[in-house]
């Protein structure tokens, strides 16, 4: 069982393997734990009896009970009571996460229907925007925890960019090479405003301006061109980049960095240290120029020209259906660079856009599903690549690791405020129901509505594994 578990993450090895799994525990634990402490203050603010706050689930190994003074607003709103709350602060055996459980709501976890006696310290004695707010702060923590991180990104390392607004390769079928942009042009200004390295041009164009039409403006040998990019010409955020479709001069043509045993290319005779000069003829100065003449000719053989330990040798390959050919291309940038420090005003700023470019990209991800735009087999990733890209973001370093961390931690706020049952949103949404008609909607409806929740989120979690599998 070890085996074909091994096989399916493509890890060498069980220190591979743990190491996928330690990664995995951690992000989880992280994010869970944030997420459920969330709801706990928030409760704990507003009156509300909290008995269990645990740091991660199942059975319970250790932890103390701590009585803290409680003030509630009882039914009456005109007095309040002074009492007593005991929480028990626990560490649970397994490591994935976390709970908090609140007294008087009906969530995943209950059984059976509260006594109808409501006391003034449970959560269904409270107003409909104390509720609310309970429901929403593990989002809201999630969210916090992510915007923390992008700004201590970008404060403790800022940022390396590529020193140059000059074009040194446009992408076949891109938006650009539609409106004339040749490679050479120094881009002058992105939507208006002036561009001195390509962080700037990528920032205004990818960020700032994703949704909308925007300009940019090149000189060509002295002579300045515009160019209009139209919103709808853009595509998805996903495919924004690509449509854009520019990179800097001074890369150095793409070296094969691996080659996937059993595809097209290892079968071709394709080796690690490859270094591309050309597809069909046309030179390849960068990635994304090797990337777009692979891909663009799916089960239709290319010649590659290359140079393999100083000689030069041409080699015949065919993409497969999905005009990939099983490698990892790299490429190396030669040209004058740019270190920038932001200060701490800066920082946070930035990792306030940088949370929100990202948010973007998840909900427009989400909206593509719901439109039948795009697969849910393509979009969502369930436990097994979770923790593949955990341990491959933790390869790459702390920084790497807690980026993929807030990029996930997104992720999980966004489709937990959705309005499905037993979601955080699915509860907001019984909530608002209750106000908008004046009162509760019967025990039984609501925990009826958390089934239904339970089984839709189990078949979705059962449905994510086997699809990580397949696609492993």
């Amino acid at each position: 069982m070890e085996h074909l578990v091994l096989a399916q993450f493509g890890l060498e090895g069980a220190e591979s393997f743990l190491r996928a799994i330690l990664f995995f525990v951690i992000t989880i634990f992280v994010l869970v734990t944030i997420h459920e402490f969330g709801h706990f203050i928030a409760g704990r603010i507003f009156g509300m009896r909290v008995p269990v706050f645990s740091v991660g689930m199942g059975r319970r190994i250790f932890g103390f009970n701590k009585v803290d003074g409680l003030t509630v607003g009882p039914l009456n709103p005109e007095t309040e009571i002074k009492l007593t709350a005991n929480t028990d602060y626990r560490l649970s055996l397994l490591p994935i996460g976390g709970y908090a459980k609140i007294e008087g709501m009906i969530d995943e976890t209950q059984n059976e229907a509260l006594p109808d006696e409501i006391q003034p310290w449970e959560f269904r004695a409270k107003p409909w925007w104390q509720k609310s707010i309970v429901i929403s702060a593990g989002v809201i923590m999630n969210t916090l925890l992510a915007w923390a991180i992008l700004s201590g990104i970008n404060y403790f390392s800022g940022a390396d960019t590529e020193k140059t607004t000059t074009i040194g390769y446009v992408g076949h079928g891109s938006v650009s090479e539609e409106r004339g942009i040749q490679v050479g042009d120094k881009i002058i200004s992105v939507a208006g405003k002036p561009v001195y390295n390509w962080l700037d041009v990528t920032s205004i164009a990818m960020k700032e301006n994703f949704g909308k039409d925007f300009s940019i403006v090149v000189d060509r040998g002295g002579h300045t061109f515009s160019a209009l990019y139209r919103s709808e010409e853009m595509g998805t955020f996903k495919d924004a980049s690509k449509r854009f479709g520019l990179d800097p001069v001074g890369f150095t043509p793409p070296i094969l960095d691996s080659v996937v045993p059993g595809n097209p290319a290892a079968k071709a005779g394709l080796m690690s240290g490859d270094s591309i000069l050309s597809i069909n003829g046309n030179a390849i100065p960068t990635v994304n120029a090797f990337i777009d003449n692979v891909s663009s000719n799916p089960g239709k053989p290319i010649t590659i020209s290359l140079i393999r330990k100083a000689s030069p040798m041409s080699i015949t390959v065919t993409p497969d259906a999905k005009g990939t050919i099983g490698v990892y291309p790299a490429s190396d940038y030669l040209g004058p660079k740019l270190h920038v420090d932001y200060g701490m005003t800066a920082a946070i700023g930035l990792g306030w856009t940088d949370l929100w470019s990202i948010a973007r990209l998840t909900v427009t991800t989400i909206a593509e599903i719901f439109q039948g735009k795009l697969a849910v087999s393509d979009a969502l990733g369930g436990p097994i690549k979770i923790a593949k890209f955990a341990s491959k973001s933790a390869s790459g370093g702390f920084e790497s690791f807690v980026f993929f961390m807030a990029t996930l931690s997104i992720s999980l706020a966004l489709l937990n405020i959705l309005p499905i049952p037993a979601l955080d949103g699915g509860h907001l949404l019984i909530i608002l129901i209750e106000a908008a008609i004046g009162h509760e909607l019967s025990q039984r409806f609501k925990l009826n509505f958390q089934k239904v929740g339970i089984a839709i989120l189990l078949s979705l979690m059962i449905f994510m594994v086997f699809n990580d599998i397949r696609t492993l």
